[in-house]
């Protein structure tokens, strides 16, 4: 049985890269993506078209419930994580001076939550 890789925010850029690396060497790639994301099931279908089996699963990383949830639902879907990769993040694009408290904390709780 191949080992389980969970990999936050996937679906591009570096996410989609530690994803396609994480299958090359073997593993189940699951990503996660945010719950409002309307492009998934287009990106899902894409990567798996060239034979990737990528799994994708909507999961609101700052909120632990959301998080507990979803690792469920994987394991019960694919199997145990063996590995997980936080890669999902966001950003708010000012300078720090311009930022309020609540585009910190969003930033903060999807990068370190």
């Amino acid at each position: 049985m191949s080992r389980v890789a969970l990999v936050t925010g996937g679906m591009g850029g570096l996410g989609e890269a530690v994803c396609i690396k994480l299958a090359a060497l073997g593993y189940k790639v699951v990503t996660t993506h945010s719950p409002g994301n309307t492009k998934a099931a287009d990106w899902l279908q894409s990567m798996n078209n060239m034979g990737y089996g990528f799994k994708g699963y909507p999961c609101d990383v700052s909120d632990f419930d959301s998080c507990k949830a979803c690792v469920e639902q994987v394991a019960k879907d694919v199997g145990p994580v063996d590995v997980l990769v936080n890669n999902a993040g966001i950003t708010r694009d000012m300078t720090f001076k311009k930022m309020t408290k609540a585009d910190w904390d969003a930033v903060i709780s999807t990068k370190l939550d």
